[in-house]
Parts: C-alpha cells; structure tokens; sequence
C-alpha cells in the first residue's frame, strides 16, 4: 500500500495512457531522474503493478494489472489485496 502513493499512481497513468517506449523517455515525461524511475520502478515490479519488458537494449514499462481491490480486516492483519 505504501507503493500507491499519489506520485505512483501518475507514474502508473502516464505508463497506461502513454505508453512509454523507454524508461528514459518516461523520465522525460515526468520529469523524475532516470536511476529514481528504475528504482520506483522496480518496487513497483515486485508488488506485481507493473512489468519491465525487454526490448532491445532497452526496458519498457507496461501496466501488470487494470484495477486493485483491498479489503481491510479491521480486527486483524488479515488485509488482503486482489489484483484484477
């Protein structure tokens, strides 16, 4: 959850309408460092909301999921997050 922050979920829109071609031309578009994108994008990976694709030489960031369901146990840490 702490992924979803409003400067991801952006980076997250822009990669979805944009369709970005490189993470350098991500950079461009967001303004944000490229070592900073490969980073947050990597994070973003692991949680399963993004995917790198290989192209050539380059990594190319496309959306992993359309839409997120959390549901939150409120009597215990049974939360529970269902990608769709």
């Amino acid at each position: 959850m702490r992924l979803l922050t409003p400067e991801n979920r952006k980076l997250m829109a822009i990669i979805r309408d944009r369709k970005p071609k490189s993470i350098a031309e991500l950079a461009k578009w967001t303004g944000r460092a490229p070592s900073n994108l490969t980073r947050t994008l990597g994070k973003l990976e692991d949680a399963g909301l993004v995917r790198m694709l290989a192209d050539k030489k380059k990594k190319v960031p496309v959306p992993a999921v359309k839409s997120l369901r959390l549901r939150i146990d409120p009597f215990s840490q049974a939360d529970d997050l269902e990608f769709a």
